[in-house]
């Protein structure tokens, strides 16, 4: 949820700046996987009440319903579907034995004095979500779309479609339908994906968890209901969105100094470095072209249906919305709450001192002092060796979404187990970085410990927690000397 407040003041700005604005997701809102550990239900769910509330509060207009927004079951859905401000949308979500929607098919709005409509369509998948008693099932999209579309075909002059199909999958849609004249896709592939025209539609998609806002500003010529072939208006904006993204990348070489003696004993670096400056000044020169294109074009007074885009990343810097950063707080304090009540009410000493399986692989930055002591004394004046402190000073110590980047151990250690932690186990430590150790002290020479590679890292030190991080720069700042 961490994002929410950025976006919701993003969201804000933009409404300030424009008449008809849409805030539209296509879904996988609610959770990450479509299963939910049994022991983190109770946490996960009471997040994804969080959210909607904070969605209500951002006046969302809709939402369309992914698998993964089913994890919790059908039944959970229909329940924050009452508590929702905005309609949750799926046409192929249907009851088994009446064929009837679980969800709104569509929903017809007007905006900028246009008709617009709006359908979701869930994914498929390979199995099923469903037990026999939900009576649901998710319909094929070329049994379900036609009928929506022929319905809608006289009452809306812009047709939009929230898919949580696999991208092929929505070209296939875009081919066959023209009718759709945006498919915003979500939930299947990672990433932000700028627009790509297919027959007359364009398929579009924010990268999910809310690390970015997508922002795609439309001309639509009502009359035609056609996307002219992109002028120079779109290849402007591209063109400036390319130079905002080059001048922060030469800005983070430039926070460390002159880029030319910072980085003089670093010839790889410095390389990039002058390639980005390169590439600046093409860009500076292409948009000075286009722009006296663009001139032109106004001065004969041509009007064509047109776009433009841009993505929005929730960068650390950015302001948050006060209303909504209430709502995360008390979602994230609910989500601690229970967590801290299930340790009261499960975890015993007894299972601390029983723990098997990877964990039991696992003995503490503590056992490594007795061969390793400079690279634990420089440990020790790290982040990392704090990083529980940071969620105790915020009261979160006990919220299993955020524990996993704050304490040593498997990734995939449930609920129950990261809570019932060993206390040298309570941060960051050595094994994060070089993997379980028990081996390596019964075997300092036969069972070497591994070494850290960008992935170790990504997994915590990721866009939305840490949009600046820089692996070459950690390693050098981190690293332990030779061992």
């Amino acid at each position: 949820m961490g994002g929410l407040p950025k976006k919701a003041q993003q969201l804000e700005t933009v409404r300030g700046k424009k008449s008809a604005v849409l805030a539209l997701d296509s879904g996988a809102l609610l959770f990450k996987d479509e299963k939910l550990p049994p022991d983190q239900r109770e946490q996960l769910t009471a997040t994804a009440e969080g959210i909607v509330a904070a969605y209500n509060k951002m006046s969302f207009t809709a939402v369309g319903v992914a698998r993964q927004d089913l994890a919790a079951g059908l039944p959970f859905l229909l329940a924050v579907q009452k508590n929702s401000s905005f309609p949750w949308l799926s046409a192929n979500l249907l009851s088994r034995t009446a064929r009837k929607p679980w969800f709104k098919p569509h929903t017809l709005i007007t905006a900028g004095g246009m008709r617009i409509a709006i359908i979701g369509l869930t994914d498929q998948g390979s199995d099923s979500l469903f037990t026999e008693k939900d009576n649901a099932i998710i319909a094929p999209w070329e049994e379900i779309l036609p009928k929506e579309i022929a319905q809608l075909r006289d009452r809306a002059e812009m047709v939009i479609l929230l898919s949580s199909f696999p991208a092929a999958i929505n070209r296939k849609i875009a081919e066959a339908h023209p009718e759709i004249h945006l498919i915003l896709q979500g939930g299947n592939t990672p990433g932000n994906i700028p627009p790509e025209r297919i027959n007359n539609t364009l398929i579009t998609q924010v990268e999910a968890q809310g690390k970015s806002v997508g922002i795609l500003e439309v001309h639509w010529n009502a009359q035609s209901k056609r996307w002219e072939e992109p002028g120079s208006e779109n290849l402007l904006e591209d063109k400036k969105n390319a130079m905002d993204r080059l001048g922060w990348q030469i800005n983070r070489y430039r926070r460390q100094g002159d880029p030319e003696q910072t980085f003089k004993d670093q010839p790889e670096v410095l390389e990039a470095y002058n390639d980005l400056l390169a590439r600046q000044k093409l860009l500076e020169e292409e948009i000075v072209r286009l722009t006296a294109e663009q001139k032109a074009r106004d001065a004969s007074h041509q009007r064509l249906s047109s776009y433009s885009s841009h993505f929005e990343p929730m960068r650390k810097e950015l302001p948050d919305n006060p209303a909504v950063r209430a709502i995360v707080d008390a979602t994230t304090s609910e989500v601690n709450r229970i967590g801290k009540a299930a340790v009261k009410a499960r975890i015993s000493e007894t299972t601390v001192q029983q723990q098997k399986g990877p964990l039991g692989n696992y003995v503490g930055s503590t056992a490594c002092t007795n061969c390793h002591a400079p690279q634990f004394a420089k440990w020790r004046g790290t982040q990392h060796a704090t990083a529980y402190d940071t969620l105790e000073a915020k009261g979160q110590q006990f919220n299993v979404q955020c524990l996993p980047c704050h304490i040593t151990g498997p990734a995939a250690q449930t609920g129950q187990e990261m809570l019932a932690l060993a206390h040298d186990l309570r941060q960051v430590g050595c094994e994060s970085c070089h993997g379980p150790a028990r081996a390596h002290t019964i075997q300092p020479t036969g069972a070497k410990a591994g070494q850290p590679t960008m992935d170790t890292c990504l997994r915590c030190h990721t866009g939305e927690h840490d949009d600046r991080f820089n692996f070459a720069e950690a390693l050098s700042r981190l690293r332990c000397g030779s061992d």
